[in-house]
């Protein structure tokens, strides 16, 4: 009989002791959908004993949790459907430890003791590369619009047969059309960009090429290519 009581006291002393190194956990749960509390949702933490809860709007607490490494998991069913999580927590001192849950879908029932966990992190499930197909089509699409629209815009130079040069020509016997591209360049000391002379005289890129060629023939001016365009250069004797 002394030896029982001794017993029952050691007991209750080292109950006491478990006690006072235990730990409170709390939290909410939560649908993945919606993010709003889960109601009625079971759930579970592998302690000695085990302790299952069922949330009221959402919350669950276990109490009496001594320090350790425990698994906690939770399982709802709303219209054949079962969502479910597992999550890892680490007891290290007494204290308060939070930890909300948040329930996704499960493509597989087994039985709730024996589900295994689920990774739902990016690098687990692999990138569904199936994703690209849309994002390159319209790519492809907005290449081949801007392609078409491109060539729509360019102007087509003709090709047309210039008369032979005339050893004996003047400023004064050029075309009316050629004597204001000349006269444009000796404003501007001789030199200036055909994309700048094109605007100037407002014509066409049909029409400047066209002119441009006719005074090189002439031997008015030279053409000399730089970057994406042309500089025009008029010759020293045509200077003023």
């Amino acid at each position: 009989m002394l030896k029982f009581r001794v017993l029952v006291v050691l007991a209750a002393i080292l109950l006491q002791v478990v006690l006072a190194d235990a730990s409170i956990i709390h939290g909410k749960v939560f649908s993945w959908e919606t993010l709003d509390p889960v109601n009625g949702a079971i759930v579970e933490i592998n302690t000695t004993p085990i302790q299952k809860k069922v949330t009221e709007n959402g919350s669950y607490i276990f109490e009496s949790v001594p320090p350790g490494n425990y698994t906690i998991t939770a399982m709802y069913i709303s219209e054949g459907v079962k969502l479910y999580a597992k999550e890892n927590i680490t007891v290290i001192s007494e204290g308060k430890y939070v930890l909300d849950i948040i329930l996704f879908p499960e493509i597989e029932f087994p039985e709730f003791q024996d589900i295994e966990e689920i990774d739902f992190t990016i690098e687990e499930e692999g990138f569904n590369y199936y994703l690209l197909i849309p994002v390159l089509v319209v790519a492809i699409t907005g290449v081949a619009v801007y392609i078409l629209k491109t060539k729509r815009k360019r102007a087509v130079v003709p090709e047309v047969v210039l008369p032979p040069r005339d050893e004996n020509q003047t400023f004064e016997s050029l075309p009316d059309d050629l004597k204001e591209v000349v006269e444009i360049l000796i404003k501007s000391d001789g030199r200036m960009s055909q994309k700048e002379l094109r605007r100037k005289l407002g014509c066409s890129e049909a029409k400047i090429s066209l002119m441009i060629s006719d005074l090189e023939r002439r031997e008015i001016v030279e053409k000399v290519k730089k970057g994406r365009g042309n500089i025009i250069f008029l010759r020293d004797e045509f200077l003023r």
